[in-house]
């Protein structure tokens, strides 16, 4: 339990947690995005490669970041909204379209800040978790305090009734598109930071973003009690503790690792499916015991 022991564990759970709140942002609302791992490589590379040569601020790498993850996932909605496609379909082309890109921009060397460290801030603590808190800002301000979220959470529940409301959920998606978009930028600061990223080919950035799909799903269990987001940020740094240690008792690394962390998701998962009706069925026992005894 050392300094730099949570020091590794905070930023490994900041990095999770913000492309986790991307991830959850579409789930939530009713939509699987393929094309997020695509969107924030891509931004990582444009951006970093523009702070580089024009030497440029941390920050102005991070805004650069935002932005281009902001217009690539806004431009993947315009896709989904005018293309009439299905969302698997229309991300999956849409995650092929920017891997390809990967290859035809800076003559393909992909991003390398190991000669630029200044600009790798963002990638340590303390600065990772101002990305963090934006990422958290960004989330919370958009599913709970605005209309476009509270919305969305209505199309996702009930999308025939919500549009005979009046909501229109063109317009709507759009809006979540772009809310996820700044979440991809925030994670592609990060993602640049701590990685020489490489152009990508053959659906390879699903796995990038996909990676971080777990605490996603945790949260939404973690959070029933809370908030969301809170759930999702518990969850990424319980998964980093777990990580760390698989790796301090030889196990971070192949098979093994993979198969005790999907033994412990199947159980999770299991538990919190499984535990309305445990908790019914225990005090319906319960009940029967005392109307017997009376």
């Amino acid at each position: 339990l050392t300094e730099d022991i949570w020091r590794t564990v905070l930023v490994n759970t900041s990095m999770t947690s913000v492309a986790a709140l991307a991830i959850w942002t579409q789930i939530k609302n009713g939509r699987f995005d393929f094309s997020g791992g695509a969107t924030m490589v891509l931004a990582a590379i444009i951006a970093g490669n523009l702070a580089i040569d024009f030497e440029l601020s941390p920050v102005a790498y991070l805004i650069l970041c935002i932005v281009f993850g902001a217009l690539l996932s806004t431009f993947t909605g315009l896709i989904y909204i005018y293309g009439r496609l299905p969302i698997m379909i229309c991300t999956i082309g849409v995650a092929l379209l920017y891997e390809s890109i990967t290859y035809l921009v800076y003559d393909a060397e992909g991003l390398n800040m190991m000669s630029n460290t200044r600009l790798t801030i963002f990638g340590r603590m303390p600065y990772i978790l101002i990305i963090l808190a934006i990422a958290l800002i960004v989330f919370l301000v958009y599913c709970y305090l605005t209309v476009p979220g509270k919305r969305s959470k209505l199309l996702s529940n009930n999308q025939q009734a919500s549009v005979n409301i009046g909501i229109k959920e063109n317009k709507n998606v759009l809006q979540t598109f772009f809310m996820c978009g700044l979440l991809l930028g925030c994670a592609a600061a990060i993602y640049g930071s701590n990685n020489t990223v490489a152009p990508q080919a053959g659906l390879s950035t699903a796995d990038t973003l996909f990676s971080n799909i777990i605490p996603a799903y945790m949260g939404m269990f973690v959070g029933a009690a809370s908030v969301d987001a809170l759930g999702v940020v518990l969850a990424s740094l319980g998964m980093a503790i777990l990580n760390y240690g698989l790796s301090c008792i030889g196990l971070g690394a192949g098979g093994w690792q993979s198969i005790i962390i999907g033994t412990f998701m199947l159980a999770f998962y299991t538990l919190t499916a499984q535990w309305p009706r445990w908790k019914e069925s225990y005090y319906r026992r319960k009940r029967l015991k005392a109307e017997r005894c009376a």
